[in-house]
């Protein structure tokens, strides 16, 4: 059988100006194919164990601020940071690597930039940088959160690197064609754990950013916790990270 990682995408905030989210993030788990079956297995029995609901989808925004299933987490502090802190462990996994390419709107209009040239750019930086570092001896596969205005730039992405691949780095166009051979669109419905784990990635590389840039003055143990995290996987130099600030 074909070796394959996955490269499942998701973002935080709009790449419209009119939109009230300061960045752009986009967010990526790359995984093992093989691999998926175990994080199901482990995300599932998370899920059980402090939610008691196996199928509840994870939204990063309501965990952070505790609201529907996670509601939960604001009558016990204790549960909610045991919670994370077994979350942490299971992205900290060693076949697991993070990826995030962030963009901060008001540079990127000072640039003249506009909406569409975040995602152009954004969706570009994140396939030519999976496929640089983690496709040298495997294929891989592209899985995305589908949000119908944003899915034709990640196609546009995709097929332009097809026709002339990755020129600063060496790779033709038909060599990008033989690493990865599918890109997916799929919506909550389906479930799929790793785009609810590259949903909740968004939030902690949009925090890092925010504590690296000074927002952040007094985090929180929750936020250190995510920056812990992903600065040990950035420096992961068997299975690097990818965490690049366009502007």
């Amino acid at each position: 059988m074909k070796d394959y990682k996955v490269l499942a995408l998701d973002e935080t905030g709009k790449a419209s100006f009119s939109h009230k989210s300061k960045n752009f993030v986009l967010s990526g788990l790359i995984l093992p194919e093989r691999f998926k079956l175990t994080i199901d297995e482990s995300i599932h029995k998370l899920k059980k164990k402090y939610l008691n609901d196996e199928e509840i989808v994870f939204h990063c925004r309501d965990m952070l601020r505790k609201k529907g299933p996670f509601a939960i987490f604001r009558e016990d502090p204790i549960k909610e940071m045991e919670f994370w802190k077994e979350f942490i462990a299971i992205l900290n996994s060693e076949s697991l690597s993070l990826a995030f390419v962030i963009i901060d709107k008001s540079k990127a209009k000072k640039l003249g930039w506009n909406d569409i040239a975040i995602l152009r750019r954004a969706y570009n930086k994140m396939l030519e940088e999976f496929v640089k570092k983690h496709l040298n001896d495997t294929s891989g596969k592209i899985v995305a959160e589908s949000e119908p205005y944003q899915d034709k730039y990640l196609i546009e992405a995709h097929n332009k690197l097809q026709a002339i691949g990755v020129p600063s780095e060496g790779i033709s166009g038909s060599a990008y064609r033989k690493k990865i051979t599918s890109l997916s669109l799929v919506n909550k419905l389906n479930l799929d754990i790793d785009i609810q784990m590259a949903d909740s990635l968004a939030i902690m590389a949009d925090t890092v950013y925010k504590m690296k840039i000074g927002g952040i003055e007094d985090p929180t143990e929750l936020q250190v916790m995510m920056v812990e995290l992903i600065n040990i996987k950035m420096i992961d130099k068997i299975n690097p990270g990818i965490f690049e600030v366009l502007v």
